[in-house]
């Protein structure tokens, strides 16, 4: 049986898993047999074995984040060719038989075969190996000077890019009635399908939505959210004629200082208005946002840039020079821990990550969600109320667990999941609902002011 690596930094990668009674190691370091660059791989994090009776086992080894087959997360479990695996942000196909390569010639070796064979080379090897990344790094050099005379090109390549994503960029829009509860960014995953990308936190606080299409407000439906991922797919059913789809890119496409542009709506926009943007360049191409404000979550897989995140960006496209999807804005720091301004630290969930959880959530997949929307309160506002920490339960978006439930609309906190306390943030929701899986049931322990609790058991949806 074979593997196809389809995203990250190896994607197009085809290795072969060797006959039965050989384990398969997937893992984050070198001698794994497939080395997994995603910093949410465990260090060994899954086994592939051919069983003697056919069909191929994997297994997690105890792993973080978890192994997932075709969307669902598996402790074990067999295969026989056609299935996804999944382990962190990384996308694997599994097939029965070797594809067929253009031209009839063999893929390029992944990057922990490449180690190996450095590892075991002669010394002429290695010379010959040093000798040729000189050449190369003379080579890069060079253009780099003529880069840097030329000048310009990223001055010439921003509106192109901006042409190109435009009509990719939509308006996002949440309701709770008929009030507009909040205005964000998004983009088109799939045009013909009417699948658009925003971050979760602009959805949250609406139970219906609409996206603006040729100035026109037309209904979408909340297909599948993953409020700790900060993801959510919105699916347009008519009208769909004026989106245009936007290209992926990958993760290893992105390099420390490179040029990028965000596009998006500022807050308050209107549908008739039009897509505004700002360009900055990559501070990290991956790093963890780890302060979150309290309706965003940290998060793993990050892009770090200066580019302008302005109030309503939020869920828009962050894309390279060649108009390729990097990233999806979310997040901005604005204050440092000891209280000082900063400038220049906005984060976008990197297109690798991003690419991952939109597989499940096009699907109709979400991952942590019961369908509740979310308040958050003060400190002052539980004294006042005489409440435990959590979180409000403002709402629940209709046809979901949570509005099968009845939860929303009664003044009621979320104080606890599972018995584990929650505070007044997304971030404790998160750790306590961890990575379970839709369908898995989750006891919900509300509070109303003045003392009184009752639990609920609802699925996640």
């Amino acid at each position: 049986m074979w593997l196809r690596v389809l995203s990250g930094a190896d994607a197009g990668r085809t290795v072969e898993i060797p006959a039965e009674g050989r384990s398969f190691v997937l893992g984050r370091v070198k001698g794994c047999d497939l080395v997994i660059r995603d910093e949410g791989a465990s260090r060994h994090h899954a086994e592939l074995r051919v069983e003697p009776a056919g069909g191929l086992r994997v297994r997690d080894l105890g792993s973080a984040n978890g192994t997932y087959v075709d969307g669902k997360r598996i402790e074990e479990a067999m295969l026989s060719g056609g299935e996804e695996l999944c382990i962190a942000g990384v996308e694997i196909a599994v097939m029965a038989h070797a594809p067929e390569q253009p031209g009839g010639g063999a893929d390029a070796p992944t990057w922990s075969v490449v180690s190996r064979l450095v590892d075991h080379g002669t010394r002429g090897a290695r010379r010959a190996t040093w000798v040729a990344l000189g050449a190369a790094a003379l080579a890069l050099a060079a253009v780099a000077f003529v880069l840097v005379v030329g000048g310009g090109d990223d001055d010439r390549s921003v509106p192109q890019v901006v042409r190109r994503l435009a009509p990719s960029t939509v308006l996002v829009e949440a309701l709770r009635g008929d009030r507009r509860t909040a205005t964000g960014s998004g983009w088109v995953l799939d045009a013909r399908a009417g699948l658009v990308v925003t971050a979760a936190h602009v959805v949250n606080e609406g139970v219906r939505h609409r996206i603006a299409i040729d100035g026109l407000l037309r209904p979408a439906e909340l297909l599948g959210s993953a409020p700790c991922e900060d993801l959510a797919v919105l699916k347009v059913r008519s009208g769909v004629a004026g989106l245009r789809s936007a290209r992926l890119g990958t993760g290893a496409d992105l390099e420390q200082g490179e040029t990028v542009v965000a596009l998006g709506y500022p807050a308050g926009a209107a549908a008739s208005d039009e897509v505004t943007s700002t360009r900055g360049v990559v501070s990290s191409a991956s790093t963890t946002f780890r302060d979150p404000s309290p309706d965003v979550p940290r998060y793993r897989g990050a892009v770090q840039t200066d580019t302008a995140l302005n109030p309503g960006y939020s869920g828009g496209p962050l894309a390279d020079l060649d108009g390729r999807i990097a990233g999806v804005n979310a997040a901005a720091r604005t204050t440092g821990s000891d209280g000082r301004a900063l400038q220049g630290q906005n984060y976008a969930i990197g297109i690798d990550r991003a690419r991952a959880v939109l597989g499940q959530l096009r699907r109709g997949r979400s991952i942590g969600w019961t369908g509740a929307t979310f308040g958050y309160p003060t400190t002052e506002e539980l004294l006042e109320r005489k409440l435990p920490p959590g979180l409000y339960l403002t709402g629940a978006v209709p046809g979901t667990p949570a509005a099968r439930a009845g939860l929303g609309g009664r003044g009621e906190l979320l104080a606890a999941l599972d018995g584990r306390p929650l505070g007044p943030s997304l971030s404790s929701y998160c750790a306590a609902v961890a990575a379970r899986a839709g369908g898995r049931e989750v006891k919900l322990t509300l509070a109303s002011p003045g003392g009184r609790s009752r639990e609920v058991t609802v699925a996640l949806a």
